[in-house]
């Protein structure tokens, strides 16, 4: 099981690091375009958080009924 946790994070990181490298380099080559992209994308996040938040699958959270 150690072995498998480590190349997980092994994966994560390179990913990490390779998502971040990339977003600069798009920012460097295009300032505006990238800017606008990666503000959509994070307007999108928050509204698909934010409704997925509300929803809460039905339940309060307390357990209790909320009718």
């Amino acid at each position: 099981m150690a072995i498998k946790r480590k190349l997980a994070r092994k994966a994560v990181k390179t990913t990490a690091k390779h998502t971040a490298h990339g977003t600069a380099s798009k920012l460097k080559r295009d300032p505006a375009r990238a800017g606008t992209l990666l503000g959509i994308g994070a307007a999108a996040g928050l509204l698909v958080g934010w409704v997925v938040g509300r929803s809460n699958g039905g339940h309060s959270p307390l357990g209790a009924s909320a009718r």
